[in-house]
């Protein structure tokens, strides 16, 4: 009588196995910068509520803007970055019309940048130019 080889049934235990340990891995890394995450957006929530603004929930402001801030805060002083927002905002370019920003754009994007740039050298000069566009009371 011939023996039945077991080698394929251990070696596809060893494969799940493996399999396994690599996911649990992966989703403990995950929840330590899911963490993160609704640590930066708790204290930007609160920052927007300390100013007296609206605010998204926490879980909103992490998904949004995971533990960096995402692309709103890569190269703040570089100076074509801030042509693009001020060109977004609608207060620079060719063809577009000088924008009034509410004082509240400007308390909400500070905020942002304090949370999420808080380690970036040059969040002052970014803060400073951000508070050289012109605002007023244009919203109720």
């Amino acid at each position: 009588m011939e023996e039945k080889s077991h080698k394929w049934v251990y070696i596809t235990i060893v494969v799940v196995i493996v399999a396994l340990m690599v996911a649990g891995v992966a989703l403990y890394r995950q929840e330590k910068v899911s963490k993160e995450a609704q640590a930066k957006a708790q204290e930007f929530v609160a920052a927007l509520e300390a100013e007296g603004l609206p605010a998204p929930t926490v879980e909103e402001a992490a998904r949004m803007f995971g533990t960096d801030g995402g692309p709103y805060v890569q190269n703040l002083e570089d100076e074509l970055m801030q042509a693009q927002f001020a060109e977004q905002l609608g207060t620079a370019g060719p063809a577009g019309r000088p924008v009034i920003l509410d004082d509240d754009f400007l308390k909400a994007a500070d905020a942002f940048v304090r949370v999420y740039a808080a380690d970036k050298a040059d969040v002052s000069e970014f803060r400073e130019w951000l508070h050289t566009l012109k605002t007023g009371e244009t919203t109720n």
